[in-house]
């Protein structure tokens, strides 16, 4: 079983899913493959991959079905000190003066700006960065802030970074895992339902 997922996601949740997997299919063997958003449609026609762990875009896949997993929700990564300590939540809105941190490589770029952009709606200019790492950095110096979900964020424990669930006019913003692969594809349907336990 080859899967792919989006770096942005992290590979730490997928891994508790594969190692059940490979529990249930003793004698199958696991990949797991970092993909960009733009190659993902190709890979999973080609055969290269049999399914993508991706997050919520709104794109249409004429030839491809979604499995969804989970719901999660976004939380925002600021410089400590910006809000005040014990607040746990911010608004969209008061985010528009700052510049919002996008993690993507060349090719991913466009893709990144059209979820920041298009789904997200987010208002503040973007700064394009490589890595996460040095997102981190950025948001510590005050240069910005950074989206991501619970899931992820949990894997950054930094005392110069505050964590704050995004709302949009006071609701929670969330976002959608789900696997994307060929239709009727039995064995990503039990893929899921197991990545779906695993992560809850």
């Amino acid at each position: 079983m080859k899967i792919g997922y989006l770096k942005n996601l992290g590979r730490h949740e997928l891994e508790k899913g594969a190692s059940r997997w490979r529990a249930l299919h003793k004698n199958e063997k696991v990949i797991l493959e970092s993909v960009s958003y733009d190659e993902l449609e190709k890979k999973i026609q080609n055969n290269e991959l049999d399914t993508v762990l991706v997050n919520s875009r709104h794109t249409i896949y004429r030839r491809l079905a979604t499995y969804p997993v989970d719901e999660v929700s976004l939380v925002v990564l600021v410089q400590a000190g910006n809000f005040n300590k014990y607040q746990q939540t911010v608004e969209m809105s008061d985010l528009k003066n700052l510049s919002c941190i996008m993690v993507a490589g060349v090719e991913e770029e466009k893709s990144e700006y059209h979820y920041l952009k298009g789904v997200l709606q987010v208002d503040s200019d973007l700064l394009a960065v490589e890595t996460l790492g040095e997102a981190v950095l950025m948001v510590e110096s005050g240069s910005g802030y950074l989206i991501m979900n619970e899931k992820t964020t949990t894997h950054i424990d930094d005392d110069q970074v505050q964590k704050l669930f995004l709302l949009r006019e006071g609701k929670q913003c969330t976002e959608e895992y789900a696997f994307i692969a060929k239709p009727e594809d039995q064995r990503v349907k039990e893929l899921s339902k197991i990545l779906k336990e695993a992560i809850n």
